[in-house]
């Protein structure tokens, strides 16, 4: 059943315990399509969002409902949310970026810095991001909501002969190892990834020897790229291990 308040953590964390639940991080307008369309799909949907007045909206949809930072809930929370937990970003920020430069921070600094022209020199569209990132994608018009990601293009009817998380896997830039979070689709249109894969993605980060990164979340056809120095502290371990 849905939810009719703003739960407690107690709460929250018990139900993403739940096989069928889903944690959708922001509650503006995709984070409550995404609800709207988990909930009618049965699933379990657990919303976070600092916004009260976002919030109601959501509770509308039948999701339980958490007043939180985005990046702080996700950092405080992690070590207890299930690896096949599915997070679905609805943030106007990298979620992962953020998140693993809040979680690995005793062990490492992650400092933001500009893409390589190099890396949009070989997409097909390109804009600059707000917060420094770099978005990318196959699409240069707004895909329909309903896309279910197929070989051929719904809208120009082309082929996409490797999607785009596969396209990011292959850069090859001088100086930087590149990472890529693969966002797959849970209904046409909507997409997101397993807590343990963003745990994967911290591991390789804290594992690897690259002074450098180019850290993407990416789909078939859109994407996002953050490029930071990766630079040891010396004191101690990630918090998420």
């Amino acid at each position: 059943m849905g939810g009719d308040k703003i739960d407690s953590i107690g709460n929250i964390l018990e139900r993403v315990s739940q096989e069928n639940a889903v944690l959708v991080i922001g509650a503006g307008h995709f984070g409550l399509r995404a609800a709207r369309i988990l909930r009618a799909g049965g699933k379990e949907v657990l919303m976070i969002d600092m916004d009260s007045a976002s919030l109601a909206e959501g509770i509308l949809t039948g999701a339980e409902v958490f007043r939180s930072g985005a990046v702080e809930f996700l950092s405080e929370h992690f070590s207890r949310l299930p690896p096949g937990l599915t997070i679905v970003p609805a943030v106007p920020v990298h979620l992962a970026f953020e998140w693993l430069k809040n979680n690995l921070s005793e062990s490492f600094v992650l400092n933001k810095i500009a893409v390589p022209e190099c890396v949009s020199d070989n997409m097909a569209h390109w804009w600059n991001a707000s917060e420094g990132s770099l978005l990318v994608s196959y699409a240069d018009f707004m895909c329909p909501d309903n896309c279910p990601e197929p070989e051929y293009c719904t809208v120009t009817g082309e082929k996409r002969e490797l999607p785009l998380y596969g396209l990011l896997g292959r850069l090859d830039v001088k100086g930087f190892g590149v990472l890529v979070l693969r966002s797959r689709q849970l209904a046409p249109g909507l997409g997101g990834y397993s807590a343990g894969d963003l745990r994967a993605l911290a591991d390789s980060v804290a594992e690897g020897a690259e002074e450098k990164l180019l850290i993407c979340t990416s789909c078939s056809c859109h994407g996002i790229i953050t490029a930071c120095e990766v630079i040891p502290t010396g004191t101690g371990r990630p918090r998420l291990i």
